[in-house]
Order: C-alpha cells, then structure tokens, then sequence
C-alpha cells in the first residue's frame, strides 16, 4: 500500500511523537509498504533550526528504499506566542496539503500535526480525495487552550474551535488518542464512534535507557554536581505547559538545602525566564543544560534521585506529558505536579512510582522534593523499579507500535474493499 504519514515534528527533534512518527513509517516501509513521510523542517523543541538545514518549500530525502521524507517549509516558533503558533501552524498546514493534494494518491493517510489548522488542512483534502484518515490525538484543542489561559473555556472562539475537532475527528476513518480521559472525551463530547476510536499510549524505545551507572555518575561530575548530592531532574521542553519555573521558584525556597541539587536539562520558550530567575535569585545549585542532545538521555535522567514533571494550571487533563515515558523507563521516581484526576496521575500512583502535588503550588513542591530527598535509596530505588516495569508493559514501542501499525493498515484495506479485520485495538489498561 502507499501510505502518506504527516507529522509535526519528526527527528532529529527529540520529541516523544517524532520518533513515534518515526518508527511507524520505518515499521511500514519494513513491511513493504511504500511509504511518504511530511515534516517541517527540524526546529523543535527551541523554534529554531537545526544546524545543517536550509529552508526551501521542499526538500525531500531517501530515508530507504520504500520511505522518502518531505520536510515542508513553515515559520518557525521561537516564542510560544499564539500569534506565532498559529502562523507556524497555518504554514505547515498549507504546504503539507498542498504535497498531499498533488502528490500521487496514497491508500491512506496518518495523521499526528498541530490540531484544529494543520489537521484540518489534511482532514479536507482526505474528505476531497476520498482518502481514509488516521487521526492521532496528542492535545484536546480546545481544552489545552483553556488550562494554559490562551483562551477562554466560553465564549464564541472556544465553541467554534471545539467544533472544528468535532468535524475533524468525525471525518477521519479511525481516531487514536494517548489516554483515557481523551477516549472519554472523544466519545462523549466529540461523538466519535466508539468502534473508531482506538486508545495507544505513546511510547519509546526501551533500547534509549539501558542503566549505566557508571555514565550517570560520570555525567554528575562533568555538570560539577557533589558525588553525594540528591539531585532533581526536569528534562525534556521547557515550555509554557511545562511550567519549569516553579521548580526554580521551589529551590529558591531551598537554599539551606546545601545537598539539594536541580538540573533542568533542554529547551523551549520558557528556558529563558528561567535563566533569569536562576540569576536574580543566584541560585549555584540550580543547573541548566542546553541543549540535551538525544545521546545524552540515558545519562540525564539516570543521575537523577528524582524525576520532576511540573504542568501549569489544568494542562494535566488536556494532554499527558510525553516526558513521563522516558522518566518512568529510566527507573527513577517521580514528583508531578498535577492535578489528582489527570491520567499522570493515575498512572504515578497506580505503579506506585512517585509523588504527586498540586499545579502552580510552590509550596507543595518545596515539601515533596524535601521529603524525597529524606528517603532512603532502597525506597526511591523501588519506587523507581516500579515504574519501570509498567513502562515496560505499557509504554514501549513492543507493545504499541503493531497496534498502530494495525489500525493504519486496515483503514487502508477497508477503503480498498478488503475484508475488515478486528484485531484487539482497544487500549492498555
């Protein structure tokens, strides 16, 4: 089959859906299909491209003998501004649909792009071209907007953009969504089929976070940090979601904590509030390391006694932080900040893997990262231990990756007249 997979990021970027997005084209093109891979040009997560890249409308690579990559010219975001986001968003949209309109037909198309403009842009020229879709949800638009206060949960422009998903979500074939409370979501107030709607937990390469003590305690010492010191890891984007800067707000708090440590490890649009703060507070024992490059991310999370997943307000109920995979697969434990009826939260405390407090709440987060760095190691070490093993179960490309592939190849089959096929699709629990 000839398969066209759009994505928003796709690496080098080190997100968790661009390797998502990845796999799956390399999977398919290992299986035979002929596969057509749509990308803007690599610039995430700090909105600036990568060294070695030079925007044109189109470039397009061999990635291997059945899969060839397109990288599509768009603006690029280096501050999470909603005017920025949308051009960025409207830009990717308009080109990528326009490769999908000219370009040969393929049997079906997987999409995992910026919600509401670019996934619309592809949802019309699907429904034009008579192209079954593979809609894959990362983030609840409108819902998203709301918890980060870019937008109202009233008012015309919120109804009108939950509409928008509406639509798109009824045009495609068959919807994936990374969480339960998406499912919910998605079925109740989109009013998605239910025997349509799939849910598949992102997921990693297990391969990336083999345990090397030795390279964690190397790293400490090349990042000047005491052999003895408890060390709290942020990694991955800083950006307005993530809400980093309470972590710097929390050891502002913590300065007669000599052996209390903080490394925020990558980038984004907030990277730069909290070098300031950093500075005005001179706080020594908080350590930003950026860029984090791929290779180093057994490295960085290993060093860590602790794991911190901070998110703004109620973000936690609109998506679920890609970082947790790597985190909980990496066999530390974790302290989140999220609000007790998200799905992180579920899943921390189900796997018994951490902590959680509440978002925004700098106290809270100065009491947890105090009592974690009073634990025991035994403790933490199992605590860690446990939320491997439900990664290891429920977050690995083994796991996920064939329930995708399945999905995509028979909404290919089913628009080709072949026999529908029902493998068991319908999540992890």
């Amino acid at each position: 089959m000839k398969i066209a997979i759009v994505s928003a990021v796709y690496p080098p970027e080190p997100m968790v859906d661009a390797q998502t997005s990845s796999q799956l084209a390399e999977e398919l093109a290992r299986k035979g299909h002929s596969v057509q891979v749509y990308a803007p040009f690599p610039n995430r997560p700090a909105g600036k491209l990568f060294d070695g890249y030079r925007r044109t409308l189109f470039a397009t690579s061999t990635v291997s003998p059945e899969c060839t990559l397109t990288h599509c010219l768009s603006s690029v975001s280096p501050k999470s501004t909603m005017p920025s986001r949308f051009v960025e968003n409207l830009s990717f949209g308009v080109t990528a649909g326009l490769r999908l309109l000219c370009d040969e037909r393929p049997d079906v198309i997987y999409s995992n792009t910026w919600p509401i403009i670019a996934s619309g842009i592809v949802a019309i020229i699907a429904v034009l071209r008579r192209i079954p879709l593979v809609l894959s949800v990362q983030d609840a638009y409108p819902e998203s907007l709301a918890s980060q206060k870019r937008m109202k949960n009233s008012g015309w422009c919120y109804k009108l953009v939950r509409q928008c998903d509406r639509m798109i979500s009824h045009s495609a074939k068959e919807v994936i969504v990374i969480s339960q409370r998406f499912r919910e979501l998605y079925e109740s107030d989109r009013g998605v089929d239910p025997a349509h709607l799939h849910m598949v937990l992102n997921w990693s390469d297990e391969k990336l976070f083999v345990q090397d003590r030795l390279a964690a305690a190397l790293f400490r010492q090349k990042l000047g940090i005491p052999k003895d010191a408890f060390v709290a890891v942020c990694a991955g984007n800083i950006g307005v979601a993530s809400d980093a800067e309470i972590l710097v707000d929390a050891f502002a708090r913590l300065k007669d904590r000599s052996h209390v440590y903080l490394l925020l490890a990558g980038d984004g649009a907030r990277l730069g509030v909290c070098r300031e703060k950093v500075e005005k507070e001179q706080l020594d024992r908080v350590i930003i390391h950026s860029p984090w490059k791929t290779d180093e991310t057994a490295q960085v999370l290993q060093m860590a006694d602790v794991l911190m997943l901070p998110t703004r307000g109620r973000q936690s109920l609109a998506s679920i932080p890609s970082k947790l995979i790597g985190y909980l697969l990496s066999a530390r434990p974790v302290i989140a900040g999220v609000l007790p009826e998200s799905d992180t939260a579920t899943t921390i405390l189900g796997a018994g893997a951490g902590w959680i407090v509440d978002p925004d709440s700098v106290g809270q987060m100065v009491e947890a990262i105090s009592l974690a760095s009073e634990e025991s190691e035994e403790r933490l070490s199992r605590m860690g231990a446990a939320g491997q093993r439900y990664a290891m179960q429920h977050l690995t490309r083994a796991s996920n990756l064939p329930r995708v592939i399945a999905i995509v190849e028979n909404a290919a089959s089913v628009q080709s007249g072949g026999e529908r096929r029902t493998p068991s699709l319908r999540g992890n629990t």
